[in-house]
């Protein structure tokens, strides 16, 4: 039984299990709303009032619910307003469907108003892209654009779709969907075990894939099971081990140089799921220490020895790796080496905690606030089974340091660099989990790039704790340029201060100013009982 073009776009969207549209619509969308609009179980449609913090939600929602997010864009303006959202989930590998609506293709070649080269401006921020010039490649394209948005590197996929073609009275097949197989183990556990078990000294670092992957746990099990310390990759973009754990040794610092020097105390490291550890800064020489043996397991084959070579790599879904790697350690490493590496680990790594405590706590006075005092603040206010959303710079390497989480999923950042990303993203979390607090820690810069998304906020109700740190700088690019032994002040880099208490009401939400670390604290603790969304202003000491 065949579908018009329209219809079929609905009904492979049922079929992958997408509840809500993301969009921003125009003309050239105008087929794809009246079929909506007609249908009785269509999806939800949340619009956003800007292509940003469009993109930025169905990135939050997609990470929530852990399926593909479906986005509607509009031509060739609203694809580029929303290509900073692309880049960002391509760098965080966040599978998305991404649609935009061409100009009629019977006048085309006349060059109309708002036309433009679709395919061309999406290709550089996303994994693939589907020019659709006839109504039955539509379903074909949409099931492999569903099927490549999370196949390892999963990130997002982009289709043209001009509007005539979604408006034509023709009925195409829609082709059914070929469930994939769970992916298993890498082969090679057993090298990579000999490895890990005769370390003396071993080590993991752990990338945002077991965060995606769900493979927290195994990632415990294995670390547990020899004693290894675990290191967050640089700017993780997920919570890929407990921080309350007592072998988490905090997250490596996003330079080359920092990274040899923190692997250096190690024999053997284990690299899980990290994307080359992705530097910041340039320094010169290789991210990895002389001598060190490296044991790789990824789940995308490309990664394996990209950026430094291993002694061995591994190729499988991160989860049953690491479950089978666990077993297999437990065969090799004594039980009472892994407890005595595990003690010796929880006290070098209790004392370093409390050090930054007592460094935050020696910061509280009223506001304008020290930074590590409103870091400390959000840390300790945090409600049980509170999601994070951080895009906060600054204050944000602060709050990774102090910020105590266990549960997947509870700490959510975008490495891709595109500012404005919090907003929306913190909105979609929240209508993806609407039973856990989400809290947004976001620096003031961040803030002013993503400001629609509040009206996103506001429309849906989401119960979203924004957290602003208002600094009134560029602080992290003055920073570095103060460290690059830059002189006097750095221009371009001053905000003023701002009022985002205002800039909250002007879109519906309500907004209050803390005035102590400890009233910061008593706000963040009350956000698992918000039934709207709230701001709160952070005004920081420069």
């Amino acid at each position: 039984m065949g579908s018009r073009p329209a219809l079929a776009l609905l009904d492979i969207l049922r079929d992958e299990g997408v509840d809500r549209v993301f969009g921003n619509p125009g003309t050239t969308e105008l087929p794809f709303l009246a079929a909506l609009s007609q249908t009785d179980d269509a999806p939800e449609y949340v619009l956003g009032v800007h292509e940003g913090a469009v993109v930025s939600m169905a990135d939050g929602y997609a990470r929530g619910t852990g399926r593909p997010a479906f986005v509607s864009l509009h031509i060739a303006a609203g694809l580029a307003n929303g290509l900073i959202g692309l880049l960002n989930a391509r760098r965080s590998r966040t599978p998305l469907v991404v649609t935009a609506g061409q100009q009629d293709r019977r006048h085309l070649q006349q060059d109309p108003m708002l036309s433009g080269d679709l395919t061309g401006l999406a290709a550089p921020a996303v994994k693939a892209v589907y020019d659709i010039q006839h109504a039955r490649d539509l379903p074909l394209a949409l099931r492999r654009a569903f099927a490549l948005a999370v196949r390892p590197p999963a990130g997002p996929v982009f289709l043209s779709v001009p509007m005539d073609l979604l408006g034509e009275d023709t009925e195409i097949e829609v082709p059914a969907r070929t469930p994939t197989p769970a992916p298993g183990p890498a082969p090679g556990l057993e090298r990579a075990a000999l490895l890990l078990g005769d370390a003396t000294r071993p080590a993991i670092v752990a990338g945002d894939g077991v965060g995606r992957e769900d493979a927290l746990g195994a990632l415990i099990r294995t670390a547990e099971a020899c004693g290894a310390t675990v290191h967050h990759q640089p700017m993780a973009d997920c919570l890929n081990f407990p921080t309350t754990h007592p072998l988490h040794a905090g997250m490596l610092p996003p330079r080359h140089d920092a990274v040899r020097a923190a692997l250096a105390a190690y024999d053997t490291v284990l690299i899980v799921g990290a994307h080359a550890f992705t530097p910041h800064h340039y320094t010169p020489g290789p991210a990895l220490p002389p001598g060190l043996t490296v044991v790789q397991l990824d789940s995308d084959p490309d990664e394996i020895g990209r950026n430094f070579p291993a002694d061995t790599g591994l190729v499988g879904a991160l989860a049953p790796s690491l479950h089978r790697l666990a077993e297999l350690l437990r065969d090799r490493v004594p039980d009472h080496t892994a407890k005595s590496r595990i003690l010796r680990a929880g006290e070098r790594h209790a004392a370093e905690r409390d050090r930054a405590e007592s460094a935050a706590r020696a910061a509280y006075s009223r506001a304008p606030l020290a930074p590590w005092a409103a870091a400390h603040a959000v840390a300790r206010g945090l409600p049980p089974d509170a999601v994070v959303v951080e895009e906060a710079i600054t204050v944000g390497l602060l709050l990774r340091r102090i910020v105590r989480l266990d549960r997947p999923g509870s700490y959510t950042h975008t490495v891709g660099g595109g500012l404005g990303w919090g907003i929306g993203a913190a909105v979609g979390r929240a209508l993806a989990e609407p039973g856990r607090p989400v809290v947004a820690v976001l620096g003031d810069g961040c803030t002013l790039f993503g400001l629609q998304g509040l009206w996103s906020a506001a429309r849906q109700t989401a119960p979203v704790l924004f957290v602003v740190m208002n600094n009134g700088a560029y602080r992290t690019l003055q920073d570095t340029y103060e460290s690059m032994g830059g002189q006097g002040v750095c221009p371009g880099t001053d905000l003023g201060r701002l009022d985002f208490t205002q800039a909250a009401g002007f879109f519906g939400v309500d907004a209050v100013r803390a005035q102590s670390a400890t009233h910061l604290r008593e706000l963040v603790a009350g956000a698992g009982k918000l039934t709207r969304p709230l701001l709160v202003d952070v005004p920081l000491r420069p």
